[in-house]
Formats: C-alpha cells, structure tokens, sequence
C-alpha cells in the first residue's frame, strides 16, 4: 500500500502547529507564543478522499547551520529525520516577515533532499491585498506557492483539493492503490509520569528510533508526541507525555503540558505510568496515578530504572504500592530498564491483554451472580436500621467495562463497600490491566404508578 507523508517545516512561530490541527482536525498540537514550543516531530493524520496521509508538525528551525547547544543539535535532527520520511514537504512562511537567508538556505537544503516543495505563505487574514505580495516570492524558484490563513481556515481548501490533490494525481497514476487507513481501530497508549523519569528514552526504545528528544534537562518534552510503532506486525500509536507537575505556580508553557497530558489520557485506549526506580515514590506519582485510575484507562505500571534493583527491592516496591491503592492489585506492575532495553517485549504483551480485558464481553445473568456471592460473602451495613436490597446487575459500556447495579437505598452505600464491591467483580470477572467502573441506580418499580 503507497502512503503520503507531508511534513511541515518553517521557522518558529510561522504556524505550523495551527496548520497541523487544521489538517488533522484535532488539537493535538500545542500552539502557543513561546517561541520554540515545539521540539519533536508530532504525527496526525489528513482524512483526504480516502487516502491515508500522515502530516509531521516539526520543531521550529531558523537554520541548519550554526548549531551550539546539545538540544538544539537533538532538534535539528529530529526535523531532518522528520524531512527523509516526507513525500511532500511543506515549508511555511509568514506573509508578514522577509524573506532571509536563512529561509533559502533551508530551502536549498530541502531541494538537495529531492523533495517537492509547497511553499505556504501564512497568516493573510491580517493583509488585505496579499496576491500582490505573492510577486516577492517567485524568485525562490517554488512551483507551488499558496497564501493562507491556517487561523481563520482561509486557503486551506484550494491548498488541499487543488494542489495536493493534482500533485498526488501526478505521483500516483493509480490513486485506488492509496487507502486510508481507519485509526480507530489502533490501540493507542499514552506515556505517563514525572519530568525525567524516562519516558521518551522509553519510546525510543519501543520504536528503535531516535523519534524523541531525550535529555537529562527536566521538562524536555513539552508538547504530546504521537508515534505509530510496529510490533510483530501489529500497529500501535504511543503518546509521550510532557511530565505532569502539581504546582499552582506553573509557568503558562507548563500548564499547557499539563493540559496536553491529561488531554492525552483521555483520548488514549492505555496508559503506560513510568515511575523512577532510582527515586522515591513520591505523593506526586500516586497522585498521577489516581488521574489514570479515574480517566478510567487500561494501565500498567512501569518501574523504569530498575536493572540494579534487587528480588526483595521489586517486592517492597509492589507491596508499597498495593497499600496505598487497592484497586491497583489487578494491574500489570512490571520492571524495566528503557536505557538497556530490558523488559520492553513483554510490554507490548500486557498492552494486549489489558485492552482485550477492557473489552471483555459481559452477562447480566453472570453480573447479577457475582453481585449476589459479594453481598452474601459480606452485606453491607444497614442504613438507618433499613436494609439495603441489590436487584440485579448489568454491563453499561466497555473500555472501561462498566456494571451498572439496581437496588432499593442503593446509593447510601459508603465508598469503602464500594471499592469492596469493585475488587470482588475484578476478582471474579479475572480482569487483568483494566479498571472498572460501578454506577449505582436505585431500582424503580414499573408498576408503581
């Protein structure tokens, strides 16, 4: 199957981020005015007459010379990487600005890669006679030139069903032979956990590729990074995480990435929590852990950093954990080392069987049974000397799977019978790697006028 890729280059600030949420249709990409913010190279995906077209949103770059600092040479080549995958490039300019040296020398370097050149002149809902301006740039020899406004989606139609569309009808004689591919139907996990814990050495280890900046500065992921990785054949979409930070005081960058983070978790099918093996765990991890428990994701928890941890160290650390989160005893807690690759295959493994669980078909007559043997194992406490009554129980949704409960005073329960009653189900059901959720309803009679 042929497949397009677009990647989007431009300096920083020029609205790249914007045009990537626009293409894709999410908002997946941080915008924001910190120049700079973004320093991977993000994955998403154009749905264009049934094609599958990956756009590549890149680090801001203003040149590909005169690199100083370690970081910057680290995003430099993750753009580089990001222009080799391209079909199509897309260099984007802002209308408002001159062009510089720098910009033809970016340009110079792309034409030596062989690639063919969009050149996207941004921001035009600011300028009223902006076709004049097009005459500046024809001496850059780009055969495509195309003003927009990715803000206001001015442009972006003419941009995708005249251009792109007769440049792929050049490339491929064949259009039919170009699918798009459902996405809907890929497992995607997001990499959860504090700053510098090694989640992006983790996902570069998981693709066998430099695909994410890594460095011991702290907070080097700022943005969400969407990877496809494939494994014994499989697809998967992993999402490295900016570290999540609990702090009223954050910087503006930082809350975004919280934002981001937690925005990620809730559009992902699982949830990998990388915690610091060479770190105590902290009220912090636990707390992050809680979000992930209540997003209600699939989950398994990654000690990284482990590959000097003893028997009895891994043990202390399991129990640690079981004490502080029951509902935690049914999740996959599983040592790793992301810098030796030690442990990584088997994760792909407990992703598998953790989404397979949250899918688990379920019976009322099954539901109701167990719900029966947990009320007779222990019965709750009578509420103001009257008895709670349990109906029946059915299933109310998968991934999380969710059982709904009917009962007369059902609702007074207390949380602790509660978390009682969600335990006995994960233990009966044998649901490993997945939480579940109880909605309470309190039984009416239908012949109750």
């Amino acid at each position: 199957m042929l497949s397009i890729v677009i990647t989007l280059i431009g300096k920083p600030n020029v609205g790249k981020s914007t045009l990537f949420n626009q293409l894709t249709k999410t908002n997946n990409a941080l915008v924001s005015n910190h120049p700079n913010f973004t320093r991977d190279r993000k994955y998403g995906y154009l749905k264009f007459k049934k094609k599958n077209i990956t756009i590549i949103d890149t680090a801001g770059i203003n040149t590909f010379c005169n690199i100083k600092t370690e970081i910057e040479k680290k995003i430099i080549n993750q753009t580089i990487i990001a222009i080799n995958e391209a079909n199509l490039i897309f260099f984007i300019l802002n209308i408002h600005k001159e062009i510089t040296y720098e910009d033809e020398e970016t340009i110079k370097k792309l034409r030596e890669k062989g690639k063919t050149i969009f050149l996207i002149l941004n921001k035009i809902d600011k300028i009223k006679n902006y076709k004049y301006k097009l005459n500046e740039y024809y001496y850059l020899g780009i055969k495509y030139i195309i003003p927009i406004s990715a803000k206001t989606k001015k442009g972006i139609n003419i941009l995708l069903k005249k251009y792109l569309n007769t440049w792929i009808e050049s490339q491929y004689i064949n259009t039919k032979s170009v699918e798009y591919e459902d996405v809907k139907k890929i497992i995607k996990i997001s990499i959860i956990g504090k700053s510098n814990v090694g989640k992006s050495t983790l996902l570069n280890t998981l693709s066998n590729q430099n695909r994410v900046i890594t460095c011991n500065i702290p907070e080097t992921t700022r943005d969400s990074i969407s990877i496809p990785i494939y494994f014994t054949g499989k697809k998967y979409i992993f999402i490295d995480t900016a570290g999540i930070k609990k702090n009223n005081n954050l910087e503006s960058i930082q809350k975004l990435s919280n934002l981001q983070t937690l925005k990620s978790i809730s559009q992902t099918h699982i949830s990998l929590f990388v915690i610091d093996a060479t770190q105590n765990i902290s009220h912090q991890d636990l707390n992050i852990l809680n979000i992930i428990i209540n997003s209600g994701n699939s989950l398994v928890i990654l000690i990284n950093k482990s590959e000097n941890l003893s028997l009895k160290d891994k043990k202390i650390i399991k129990e640690y954990l079981f004490s502080k989160n029951t509902l935690i005893k049914f999740i996959h807690i599983h040592f790793i080392s992301a810098l030796y690759h030690q442990g990584i295959e088997k994760i792909f493994q407990f992703i598998d069987e953790s989404y397979i669980f949250s899918k688990k078909i379920m019976k009322t007559s099954q539901l109701t049974k167990i719900m029966n043997d947990a009320i007779h194992h222990h019965p709750p406490v009578l509420i103001k000397g009257k008895k709670i009554k349990f109906k029946y129980a059915h299933p109310g949704g998968y991934n999380p799977p969710i059982i709904v409960l009917h009962g007369n005073q059902i609702s007074s329960i207390s949380n602790i019978y509660k978390r009682y009653l969600i335990n006995f189900f994960q233990k009966s059901l044998k649901l490993k790697g997945t939480p579940i959720k109880i909605i309470l309803k309190k039984h009416i009679n239908p012949y109750k006028k």
